[in-house]
């Protein structure tokens, strides 16, 4: 079938094109206008028509959003389901999910946050989204095997093995590291962690978990990068930790999670307990201007009433305070 799109501003940034005009669709494939007649012709008067949107960072399912549905069950009632179907079209619900993604404009979502132990509820939630291509990251930063083997001093043939083996048990598009060691640092007593501070029990830092992470997803050859969710997130100075964990990769490939979180600077450098921040945005913009070997996602404030459950130990339990209702929960596995 041959389909024109017509009237619509047609945006891709890869051909420079930024305009009101046609676009010519045939099985499914975009193709050089046509003098033939179109089977369907699709009218995007008023619309933007683009490539459809691929969102790698995105909280769909999983532990964590089973969890969330938990806490604040009145968010997950729906009042317009069909009859015999209590929850189909619910907040939060995998027809929910798909359809206002479609409706959005996205073609893809990736779940970031999988611990191997989790895998199969995980992807059992992804099968049953409609509308997307989904898939998942496998959470590896504060795998206690990984930490034993870094502690031992296995090798990087260890590390490697260990690695490919949880990414393809749990199906993974890529492995996450979220504060690396910060979990087991808050077992022992931490309630902030930097780039080379002391793992206790373990005797590592997030900087040696994260680049035996590096080394391993570029020798197994994992399509996405290494995807980084720093220390000290959304405090004044995670500016500081976002360009030390930059320059940290030395040239290999990383993604940086959510990093508006990281846009936080401090007021005044020069006498950062002060208190208060900044926005550190521009120092971020040119920091991966320096570094092409890297790329990040932007993260979302939601404007409404939401939850956050991450596996952040460290960041969720300095922010349980700010919870309105008064419900957390700490996940440190």
């Amino acid at each position: 079938m041959l389909i024109r799109i017509t009237g619509g501003r047609v945006v891709d940034p890869t051909a420079g094109r930024d305009a009101v005009g046609d676009v010519w669709i045939e099985s499914g494939r975009v193709v050089a206008p046509s003098e033939r007649a179109p089977d369907r012709t699709v009218d995007a008067s008023g619309c933007v028509v683009m490539a459809g949107g691929v969102e790698v960072h995105s909280h769909i399912a999983g532990g964590n959003v089973v969890l969330s549905r938990l806490l604040l069950p009145d968010l997950y009632v729906s009042e317009a389901a069909p009859e015999g179907h209590p929850f189909a079209h619910a907040g939060g619900s995998a027809a929910w999910i798909g359809a206002n993604y479609a409706r959005m404009g996205y073609t893809t979502a990736v779940e970031p946050a999988m611990p191997p132990v989790n895998a199969l509820a995980t992807q059992l939630e992804l099968a049953d989204i409609p509308l997307l291509d989904r898939g998942a990251l496998c959470v590896m930063g504060n795998d206690d095997h990984l930490l034993q083997l870094l502690r031992d001093r296995e090798g990087k043939a260890a590390v490697r093995d260990l690695v490919a083996l949880n990414t393809a048990t749990s199906r993974a598009l890529g492995v996450k590291c979220i504060n690396a060691g910060g979990a087991s640092a808050f077992k022992d007593g931490a309630l902030k962690l930097s780039l080379d501070d002391e793992i206790p029990t373990y005797g590592l830092s997030t900087r040696k978990i994260m680049s035996a992470l590096l080394d391993a997803v570029e020798e197994i050859g994992v399509p996405h990068p290494l995807h980084v969710h720093c220390n000290n997130l959304g405090l004044p100075g995670a500016d500081e930790s976002f360009v030390a964990t930059l320059e940290a990769a030395e040239g290999r490939r990383i993604h940086f999670a959510h990093a508006q979180f990281y846009a936080y600077g401090v007021v005044d450098p020069e006498n950062p307990m002060t208190g208060g921040f900044r926005s550190a945005a521009e120092r971020l913009t040119q920091a991966m201007e320096a570094h092409p070997n890297a790329t990040f996602d932007v993260g979302q404030v939601v404007f409404g009433q939401t939850v956050t459950i991450s596996l952040d130990i460290l960041r969720q339990f300095a922010g349980r305070k700010g919870a309105n209702p008064k419900k957390w929960i700490l996940n440190a596995g």
